[in-house]
């Protein structure tokens, strides 16, 4: 294939003009939210964006060029049991939260409406379908490259996973209840040769397993008095200071007034990874595109036993959570002394909370976390476009043959299904009447039965790295049917029957034929984080265009009931005049 290749690419005839089809093109125009600085905070916060304002005769868009920056900002405190007494934080504190794998975490459901139509319509969970897509085809070196600024690393460490299946108890030696893989560190007291395998004989399995991703997320730098060896150098001859970190938009981590510790973070979303329309789209002179984001915000309030020890005790109770879906960080496990960046000891409850631009005012064990006076550097939420003016021989081609530009591309449906008890068979209609379908995804996590897990669904957990990964959780006699046609031949029943002939070869952007896949995770990952993926694009035309019944079954093999989200990927197409942006969705 190689030689092919070469000998391809030798026939190609070169030429001078072959070098850029554009003159220019500028990346840094952007626009702010309609929001006017102004968010809920406490839940799901709403951010719309309006872009039919973007149009210059001789200048283009490409709509797969959009993303959208996030002012981030998490606040913690610590405080004892009394109601409003604060414990001022110690060296080492910056380590306490991180960011779940990918930013795309902090969206739960958008929708796109182009010259007044609806491309694409709300969906929930919209976060885990689409980082579902970005595991599969990323390859690693697209993850150094861009990983750092989509806020994604190398998955979680699944070795580093602990199940505590208790809601209300908080059991010394576990790092929260639910299942949990926040534990960035062990104590250096108990062990010091903690790395992502065990590197000495351990009598129970991954016994020192840690969870290295979180800090490959750690990017922030601590501009407090603790960051003496680090970037900054001694405090009497520093290279940087806070104030220029703030120009510079570089995230940091600093404690006001005190007692409140502030991450600052500034989340790179983009756009053609959450609508696939915009990457189909492509250029044109007006982009008349309206957009609303649906952000995970919200506050909580961890439970503290046996602070400053090798063992503390992390528990939350639904009550303590104000995230409606997903929990975008993790409470990370600091098990030391408070002098060795663990919990300082008089320390009774964690209040900590995620918020767009500053954080609202706050009542959990009496803690306002308003009171920390912080407001992020960045007021508003931003789109960045490009403008982009092509040879006028190419402008000319480009918009007599795309006048009436057809674009295909795939929304996602959303289905819930809760508590399916262990050893269940699940037989269930998906879709009624569903026009060509592409791909069914399914995830499955422990239920939220306050017996089985942190009483709780396991996204919203802060202690549980999902949904950047999924649950260890077994569907046995898999089978989905479209029309009433089986798509698979025979049940699927072993977990690499699914992962080779389903999981491997989804979202790949090479040819299976030769070997090549592309994708972060391998067969190790997949078998402790389960997503069960099942194309169901190959039909023949004719039916792909008939509406259809989706259906899908499988039993529960596991010891624990468990909740079941699944993804329908279905082609969609809409038609858009380049030169007018008008558009028209059949």
């Amino acid at each position: 294939m190689t030689d092919n290749y070469e000998y391809n690419r030798s026939m190609e005839p070169q030429s001078e003009k072959d070098y850029s089809p554009y003159t220019d093109k500028q990346y840094n125009s952007y626009i702010n939210d309609i929001n006017s600085g102004v968010y809920q905070n406490n839940g799901l916060s709403l951010v719309q964006f309006d872009l039919s304002s973007i149009y210059n005769s001789a200048k283009f868009t490409d709509t797969n060029d959009l993303f959208v920056v996030l002012p981030i900002v998490m606040v913690a405190a610590y405080s004892t049991s009394t109601a409003g007494t604060l414990v001022a934080p110690g060296a080492g504190s910056v380590n306490l939260l991180t960011l779940k794998n990918n930013f795309i975490h902090l969206i739960h459901q958008a929708d796109l409406t182009i010259n007044g139509k609806t491309a694409e319509d709300v969906q929930p969970f919209i976060n885990i379908s689409k980082h579902f897509q970005m595991l599969s085809e990323m390859s690693y070196g697209d993850l150094k490259t861009t990983g750092y600024s989509l806020g994604m690393t190398e998955p979680d460490n699944w070795k580093s996973k602990i199940y505590n299946g208790h809601a209300s108890a908080t059991v010394t030696t576990k790092s929260g209840n639910g299942m949990t893989n926040n534990r960035p560190y062990v104590s250096r007291t108990s062990f010091i040769g903690a790395a992502r395998d065990n590197i000495t004989p351990t009598a129970s399995q991954y016994e020192n397993c840690i969870n290295n991703s979180i800090t490959q997320r750690q990017r922030y730098l601590d501009t407090t008095a603790n960051s003496t060896s680090g970037i900054f150098g001694s405090t009497a001859a520093t290279i940087t200071s806070l104030s220029q970190l703030i120009n510079d938009y570089t995230p940091t981590y600093q404690v006001l007034n005190t007692n409140y510790m502030c991450w600052t973070d500034y989340a790179v979303i983009k756009l053609s990874s959450l609508f696939e329309s915009l990457s189909s789209i492509g250029l044109t002179k007006k982009a008349d595109i309206f957009l609303r984001l649906y952000v995970n915000t919200g506050t909580l309030n961890v439970t503290v036993s046996s602070p400053a020890t090798a063992t503390p005790g992390y528990s939350l109770t639904t009550a303590n959570n104000t995230f409606n879906a997903t929990c975008p960080f993790t409470v990370n496990y600091l098990q030391d002394t408070g002098a060795q960046g663990g919990i300082p000891a008089t320390t009774a409850n964690i209040t900590a909370g995620l918020y767009l631009a500053k954080p609202p005012a706050t009542s959990f064990n009496g803690i306002n976390l308003s009171l920390s006076s912080y407001s992020h550097s960045l007021p508003a939420c931003r789109i960045y476009y490009s403008l982009i003016t092509p040879q006028p021989a190419k402008m000319i081609e480009y918009v007599n043959n795309n006048r009436a530009k057809k674009c295909i591309y795939r929304t996602v449906l959303t289905n819930q299904y809760n508590n399916i008890g262990s050893a269940a068979n699940f037989n269930q209609l998906i879709s009624s009447g569903i026009v060509h379908p592409t791909g069914i995804l399914i995830v499955p996590y422990v239920s939220s039965l306050a017996s089985s897990s942190f009483g709780d669904f396991a996204w919203k957990s802060p202690f549980d790295t999902c949904p950047g990964d999924a649950h260890p959780l077994s569907l046995t006699n898999l089978q989905v049917t479209v029309g009433g046609q089986n798509v698979l031949q025979s049940v699927i029943n072993y977990n690499y029957e699914e992962f080779l002939e389903q999981v491997n070869y989804a979202e790949q952007l090479t040819s299976s034929d030769f070997g090549v896949t592309n994708g972060l995770f391998d067969a190790g990952f997949w078998n402790y984080n389960r997503f069960y993926w099942v194309n169901v694009e190959r039909s023949n035309i004719t039916d792909k265009l008939q509406a259809r019944n989706l259906n899908i079954s499988f039993t529960n093999n596991n010891n624990v009931p468990i909740d079941v989200l699944v993804f329908t990927f279905k082609s969609n197409e809409l038609t858009i005049d380049v030169e007018t942006g008008i558009v028209s969705i059949p």
